[in-house]
């Protein structure tokens, strides 16, 4: 069903509010109150469609279409109905990427159970150098953010010495675990490939909200090749930053959510989720 506008589109909205704490904080009640208002207005929100705890949940399917997802921001990563395709946005464009990883431009009318957009407006450049591993890329921007306690959003382009993407192949059994989906994914690698990454770090007391840690899907220059990514190595790369302390989310509206017995079960983190264990 085709929304009009952002406030139609979010059937129910929760918004999650990560306030900033200055160390030196001695201000009174009022003072608190117009710091936090500024803190939130400087700050965009992250729009976001579906849960990773719903997809935990098997709910593969969603109303949220490619048009609506360009109308709430610029860049995002998630993925398409069915899972039948990663989806990245970059600079205001959406892709699909099918499973033997090819990008192609999404159609307007397709429709996703999860997709995180913003309307990125870097507040910062950070040069992040040596990276040989994924592990080593969550350590550097942990080292390089303000706050392991807030959202991140980054982008970066560059030349990537090796890249390993995951694509989301699709689903046959609309009720099949998503752990042992994630266990199925294709994997390909990719060497000496310019590109761009984009994605989100969110903190792990989060991670039933937001993918916890980074959530990176990688784009090649000409937008023919994607993926979520899984592992990298680089020499040296400028990201940039944005800082975001705000998320909207709207719950995916299907009967399959409204009828099922939502369980609480810890999601994987944005890489290597394939060989994540479900704790419940």
């Amino acid at each position: 069903m085709m929304l009009k506008h952002r406030h139609t589109l979010l059937a129910v909205v929760s918004t999650i509010a990560t306030l900033l704490s200055s160390a030196n904080a001695t201000a009174h009640e009022s003072d608190d109150h117009a710091e936090i208002t500024a803190s939130t207005g400087d700050r965009k929100a992250i729009e976001q469609y579906g849960l990773p705890l719903t997809l935990m949940n098997t709910i593969y399917e969603g109303q949220i279409t490619a048009a609506e997802m360009k109308s709430l921001g610029t860049l995002g990563v998630g993925v398409s109905n069915h899972l039948n395709g990663e989806l990245t946005a970059v600079d205001g464009i959406v892709y699909s990427i099918a499973a033997d990883g090819t990008a192609t431009v999404a159609p307007d009318d397709l429709q996703a159970p999860y997709m995180s957009m913003i309307n990125f407006e870097p507040t910062r450049t950070v040069t992040i150098t040596d990276i040989s591993s994924f592990k080593a890329l969550e350590q550097a921007v942990l080292d390089n953010i303000s706050s392991a306690n807030t959202l991140h959003v980054f982008k970066a382009k560059g030349e990537f010495s090796f890249t390993r993407l995951a694509s989301a192949h699709g689903v046959e059994d609309e009720n099949v675990d998503f752990f042992e989906y994630l266990g199925s994914r294709q994997m390909y690698n990719l060497e000496h490939t310019v590109g761009t990454i984009v994605g989100i770090y969110t903190p792990a007391y989060l991670g039933t909200i937001s993918i916890p840690g980074l959530h990176f899907h990688f784009q090649n220059e000409d937008n023919t090749i994607g993926g979520h990514l899984e592992d990298i190595r680089f020499d040296k790369m400028q990201f940039d930053v944005q800082e975001v302390d705000r998320i909207n989310v709207a719950l995916p509206n299907v009967q399959k959510f409204r009828d099922i017995d939502m369980k609480m079960i810890q999601p994987p983190s944005g890489a290597g989720a394939g060989g994540s264990k479900k704790e419940e």
